[in-house]
């Protein structure tokens, strides 16, 4: 299926104009600003989603507390500008040549970029004794790659995940149960990507636990509002704004 872009600001208000006509409830959610983390929760077994915190901005609204969406009911949009690929070939994971355009989610605090983590707050530490986290599945532009790394003192990519020389077992690392932390979400085009993540972990007393989620990026676009209904049919995108699941966790600052 082709689905094509369009860019921010005239999507989220036809897209809100759109879809307000027809259910006062229903919006499409786009998370563009603010601190957020791609979250697992446990109720009898593990539960991924999208974990934003109080202050981050949803369809140009800054949220006045926590809420969580389930991984289909959340796009979150990779700005301009693109960063230029490095020389060296510690960055061929990237997927592009040297100079390359990568437009990406950084590893720190950046003023006009959603500041993305991974968490596993809301897990009691002392009920696992292991907890991975892998990529699965990556589907996007024509041409275009997923990578995960951070980014060492030194300045050197410490490479987490890459679509770059295929999806294996190497794409996946262990998260410190209960922890927080930033990584560089990168990406080689503009378009959506789909990014199908695997939470595995061992629970003291239920045994083996995995869970998976899909989690939509928009890089530079989002999607148009005649096309939100294909996207959900496709369950790749929800309706599902402001839907609030119990915060189990406290939210880090």
């Amino acid at each position: 299926m082709q689905i094509r872009k369009t860019h921010l600001a005239g999507a989220l208000a036809a897209l809100a104009g759109l879809l307000t006509a027809n259910d006062a409830h229903a919006q499409v959610a786009v998370y563009t600003l603010g601190h957020a983390d791609l979250g697992v929760g446990y109720d009898g077994g593990l539960e991924p989603h999208w974990h934003i915190h109080s202050g981050a901005t949803v369809n140009g609204s800054v949220l006045g507390g926590d809420a969580e969406f389930e991984p289909d009911e959340l796009l979150a949009y990779v700005p301009h500008p693109a960063i230029a690929r490095p020389p060296g070939a510690a960055w061929d994971f990237l997927g592009t040549a040297v100079g390359g355009s990568v437009w990406y989610l950084p590893q720190g605090n950046t003023s006009g970029w959603p500041f993305l983590g991974i968490a596993s707050e809301e897990l009691v530490s002392s009920d696992w004794t292991s907890h991975t986290l892998s990529l699965k599945s990556v589907s996007g532009p024509a041409g275009g790659h997923f990578s995960l790394w951070q980014t060492g003192q030194f300045g050197n990519p410490q490479v987490k995940m890459a679509t770059s020389d295929g999806i294996t077992s190497a794409d996946s690392f262990q998260l410190a149960v209960g922890g927080h932390d930033h990584f560089n979400f990168g990406f080689t085009e503009p378009g959506i990507y789909y990014v199908g993540l695997e939470w595995n972990g061992n629970h003291v007393t239920d045994g083996p636990q995995s869970a998976s989620g899909t989690f939509a990026f928009g890089v530079t676009v989002v999607p148009e509002p005649g096309e939100t209904a294909a996207l959900a049919a496709l369950g790749l995108v929800g309706f599902a704004l402001w839907r609030r699941r119990a915060i189990r966790g406290q939210a880090s600052v």
